[in-house]
């Protein structure tokens, strides 16, 4: 099945021959959470779908790849509610809420490690973002859906699908040529979900953060149980006795070559002025700012990636 196929090493190895793209599924990816990014890498002019801005509200799409009898499954994590490990409500919590199976898919052979090898195609090359729900009378077109780009890298996979949306060609979109076809470039981010030190921070309502709120079970105080973190950077003290101390590893933001030559240093300086905030707290060159070049081998929508980009539409935000 795989004869002639290049094979791309990484945290799932890849095989891609002709227009199909086969995934092996070790051990160490069998079972375990992946964090999922999607981005539009290429959209449509439209509001709702701008080429460059990540996808999807609600809770982080967290998968895992379950294999059952001679399918592998794949399943978004219900990452909403929880409650102390090892505790009565956990149990509780376990039969009251389930996951999402989005995907069965047959395996299709088994690689020389014994990994099973799955075809792709069933779970990308589909409408898995749902993006005809934000285009009233398109749907997936699947005989006009190409995969666009495959990498595989040790701690990530990147795939990303020239999407076609058709319709009756009775909408009008000013930016599209012809409406009976729309072709979105949809970016998937696949990596393990980090396992570190990073400590969670209980949100403060007299300031305003991003949060992701989640039921804690456990929680005896609040009547709704919902307990809100904010969304930070996990940036940690080179040296945790000094009283300002570069990183450990510095937050990274990247200008992208697309941002116009004339106001690249304005956004640099901009960017590199949070620097002063976090000098106050306790940390010395937190941020750094780096130019891409034209030429890379890493794509803007790589979850490894922090990004500056410039949106060509008519859209304010």
């Amino acid at each position: 099945m795989l004869k002639d196929a290049a094979r791309l090493p990484g945290l799932i190895p890849l095989h891609r021959k002709d227009d199909k793209v086969y995934a092996e599924l070790p051990d160490a990816v069998l079972g375990k959470d992946l964090f999922v990014l999607i981005s539009i890498a290429r959209g449509i002019g439209e509001r709702s779908v701008l080429g460059g801005m990540s996808w999807g509200d609600g809770d982080d799409w967290v998968w895992q790849f379950r294999r059952i009898d001679d399918n592998v499954q794949v399943v978004r994590r219900n990452v909403r509610f929880f409650a102390d490990k090892g505790s009565p409500e956990e149990k509780a919590v376990d039969l009251a809420y389930t996951d999402s199976v989005l995907f069965s898919v047959p395996i299709a052979t088994f690689a020389p490690s014994g990994a099973p090898v799955i075809d792709l195609a069933p779970i990308f090359l589909t409408d898995l973002p749902q993006i005809s729900a934000t285009l009233p009378g398109f749907s997936f077109a699947r005989d006009r859906s190409t995969w666009s780009r495959v990498k595989a890298f040790p701690d990530n996979v990147e795939l990303q699908v020239a999407a076609t949306y058709g319709s009756s060609g009775t909408a009008r979109i000013d930016t599209v040529p012809d409406s009976r076809g729309a072709t979105v470039n949809v970016h998937y981010s696949i990596s393990l979900l980090p396992q570190n030190a990073y400590k969670p921070r209980l949100a403060d309502d007299r300031v305003g953060y991003f949060v992701t709120a989640l039921k804690d079970f456990s929680q005896k105080v609040d009547e709704d149980r919902f307990v809100r973190y904010i969304n930070r950077w996990n940036l940690e003290k080179a040296d945790p006795a000094a009283a300002v101390s570069p990183p450990k590893k510095p937050i990274v933001f990247w200008i992208e070559k697309t941002v116009p030559f004339k106001y690249r240093q304005a956004i640099r300086d901009g960017i590199e002025a949070w620097n002063g905030a976090f000098e106050k707290a306790g940390f010395a060159t937190a941020i750094e700012v780096r130019q891409q070049p034209d030429q890379t081998d890493w794509d803007p929508e790589d979850v490894n990636y922090n990004t500056f980009r410039w949106i060509t539409a008519g859209a304010g935000f």
